[in-house]
């Protein structure tokens, strides 16, 4: 087994102390769009140890976006001429030509618009997407000839700021190929050395006591930092098999099993999407009738049918389901946030087609961050956190404590679990995107009311919430402020998105018809400074009336109540997204 020192293992749970009490092992719950429900410990098993997801993250967006035109979901469909007119208008500027610049393209829209990996605001909400989903390492690509040294920077703030609340977030690596040496000697100088000018070392993921390096180990022969790093070696899925190497993406079906020089069955890729033919790249399947590649949809050796099947992810997991039956200790995710491909000249013998390598359209394209085009929304994301649970395993729910009557603010200080939600993440939003003409400057302002700390107890007669902020509660200002929604039967298919009931402007209980949010009954609610808590009568709600086993979420500032989706960006939900806490009497 591999030697593990002072790593800390990332998974969906979190221990901190607050008012005495210990804020226990909180697995969330959650279902997808496509009613696919998060499995818990008694189907994925209590977690694994030594078990490590590790996902490719991309430092790249910002850098060189075509102008005028610049998202191909959008170019394509609108103006299809241009697939045969490589000198067209409606491609943007600069047109690439060998020793130019050459102009980057989005392949869709992601959820939190065409941003700039220095974007603070999405940096963080990323990383607490990613610690949330279990995931343990994120492999920054540094094989197109920089580290990104300012940008990896920020991300690894974002981690301390995450794991500064007791949450336990991805830790970096470095993956290299191209003058894989120079690569490693600046990740080195940059990073790792002591003093080095962005010394995050709570950030580095640790093999043999030293900090993990994807690289070529024989251009590192003899320099400072040999001694410095636990080295594997790049592999690319064209090249003959490495011992020692981790794939990032593999071009055979099954993937390969991958091993250390210890002999130990070590790493496996999985992948969203796949180009087996490179000299076609995903652009000629996506455009020019080519039929090697594997899209999204592509599962059972056919191309399936991208119309229908973009959402499920069906490719991803025919691999997911392989690794996890092989059990490595690692499994390798191709990927969070890519999003962009040069557009360059034509490989196959027609000088009016444009090639895209590794990105062209939803179907070939491989990330999983959430986005706003054809369909995909967050299931890629949603799978994943449940692909992870599958492989890892995940903690039980904790029980509730004692019954309890509830009749002010300190009565809350012995009931448990709490809730612990991240902070900070109120912040606003004011920052240019990667379009460079028109500039764009994204801006949000709607978060509010920033969750901390909430809460459950219950006794014959009443369920109480409450809910903590970081800084005092504002105003009662209508439906959307500080709202409690309630999944009562655990069932998707109630309800709105699965909520049969919603607590608004704290003393609405309001049941959903079937097409809106219906009052039921007036509950009291009260405030004080950074706290609130709601009395609900358990015969207002028929599942309430004897053993409890429901889940929950609180939601401030919706900004569109119509859509989940709206979660991820606005106000301050807890847990955040499509998740819920559970609060159940049953182990």
């Amino acid at each position: 087994m591999l030697k593990k020192t002072r790593q800390t293992l990332n998974i969906l749970f979190v221990f901190v102390i607050i008012n005495n009490l210990p804020l226990l092992a909180q697995p969330v719950a959650g279902t997808d769009e496509l009613g696919r429900t998060l499995i818990q410990s008694n189907l994925a098993g209590k977690l694994q140890k030594d078990k490590y997801v590790a996902v490719f993250y991309f430092l790249t967006h910002g850098d060189g976006t075509a102008e005028d035109y610049w998202d191909l979901s959008e170019i394509i469909p609108n103006h299809p001429e241009v697939l045969n007119d490589y000198n067209n208008a409606y491609w943007g500027k600069p047109v690439y030509y060998e020793g130019g610049p050459c102009p980057n393209y989005y392949w869709g829209k992601p959820l939190y618009g065409y941003y700039r990996a220095d974007d603070y605001w999405v940096t963080l909400k990323s990383v607490q997407l990613l610690t949330d989903a279990g995931v343990d390492i994120l492999v920054i690509d540094a094989t197109n000839g920089s580290t990104y040294p300012d940008r990896a920077d920020l991300l690894m703030r974002a981690m301390d700021e995450v794991r500064a609340q007791g949450k336990n977030p991805p830790k970096i690596v470095f993956y290299t190929n191209t003058e894989s040496g120079k690569r490693m000697e600046e990740a080195y100088q940059n990073f790792y050395k002591t003093g080095a000018k962005y010394y995050h070392p709570d950030c580095w993921f640790l093999i043999d006591g030293l900090p993990l390096i994807i690289g070529l180990s024989k251009e590192a022969a003899g320099l400072d930092y040999e001694k410095k790093f636990t080295f594997r070696e790049s592999q690319w899925p064209t090249e003959r098999y490495k011992t020692n190497s981790w794939p990032w993406i593999e071009f055979t079906r099954p993937q390969c099993v991958h091993y250390n020089n210890k002999g130990e069955r070590e790493i496996i890729s999985v992948s969203v999407a796949q180009h087996p033919n490179p000299k076609a790249g995903m652009g000629g399947s996506a455009f020019y009738g080519n039929k090697d590649n594997w899209g999204r949809s592509y599962h059972n050796g056919q191309p399936g049918n991208p119309a229908k099947d973009i959402a499920y992810g069906y490719n991803i997991q025919e691999q997911w389901d392989f690794a996890i039956k092989e059990q490595p200790k690692f499994i390798f995710v191709t990927g969070w946030n890519e999003w962009t491909a040069g557009r360059w000249t034509s490989k196959d013998g027609n000088m009016e087609h444009s090639w895209f390598c590794d990105l062209a359209s939803p179907e070939y394209s491989r990330d999983i961050e959430p986005t706003l085009t054809a369909g995909i929304k967050d299931n890629y994301y949603m799978q994943l956190v449940n692909n992870i649970r599958r492989f890892k395993g995940v903690e039980a729910n904790p029980l509730p404590s004692a019954i309890k009557t509830i009749k002010d603010f300190s009565d809350w200080s012995e009931v448990a679990p709490g809730y612990k939600d991240y902070i900070h993440d109120t912040q606003a939003r004011n920052w240019k995107g990667a379009q460079t003409k028109p500039e764009t400057v994204y801006t949000n302002f709607t978060g509010r009311n920033d969750f901390e700390v909430l809460k459950i107890a219950r006794d014959g007669n009443n369920i109480y919430f409450y809910a903590q902020t970081v800084d005092n509660i504002t105003a009662n200002t209508g439906d959307n402020w500080m709202c409690v929604y309630l999944d009562v039967d655990r069932n998707y298919k109630t309800g709105w998105n699965g909520y049969d009931y919603r607590i608004a402007e704290g003393n609405r209980l309001q049941k959903y018809s079937g097409s809106d949010w219906v009052d039921e009954h007036r509950v009291k609610y009260y405030v004080k400074e950074n706290k609130l808590m709601i009395t609900v009568a358990r015969s207002y709600i028929p599942e309430f009336a004897s053993f409890l086993n429901f889940e929950f979420k609180w939601s401030d500032n919706m900004q569109n109540t119509n859509n989940p989706l709206d979660w991820y960006l606005n106000g301050d939900a807890a847990p955040g997204g499509r998740f819920n806490w559970i609060y159940s009497e049953k182990e």
